[in-house]
């Protein structure tokens, strides 16, 4: 089964719009006295990515076939770039770029395997534009 990709033709999300939350990997045992004590816990868990964009009317209805058809209402898992660091210059330990024989700036193509999460999407009017918000879950 091929997975399906996010939409090239969608924008990227809006400045603040993509937030990475790690998943909780530690255990954490609180005694009677003292500081809590950590170790570690399950060696997969799950990060959750908050979204938002910021769409027109054509670019809201790719969104909306994406979701319906190519996910299947949200249950199939897709592909999807790591915006954090998507496209970023690859640097060695001196901070010159890492750079290909032709002389050209190596950078990161990062993509997350994901699944729709437990928040839907949800649309906001703003202007001739919609605003989508949503949550991906990262698949470990």
């Amino acid at each position: 089964m091929t997975l399906p990709n996010w939409p090239t033709d969608l924008p990227e999300p809006v400045g603040d719009g993509f937030r990475i939350s790690r998943g909780e990997r530690r255990r954490r045992s609180q005694g009677d006295q003292g500081p809590p004590r950590m170790r570690r816990g399950i060696s997969k868990s799950v990060d959750l990515v908050q979204m938002s964009i910021v769409v027109s009317h054509n670019e809201r209805a790719r969104f909306e076939r994406f979701y319906r058809e190519e996910t299947s209402e949200g249950a199939l898992p897709f592909l999807m770039p790591d915006w954090s660091r998507n496209g970023d210059y690859l640097t060695m330990a001196d901070g010159t770029f890492l750079t290909d024989a032709a002389g050209n700036r190596l950078t990161m193509a990062v993509t997350l395997p994901c699944l729709f999460g437990d928040q839907l999407p949800t649309y906001a009017a703003i202007g001739g534009h919609w605003q989508l918000s949503f949550v991906v879950t990262v698949l470990p």
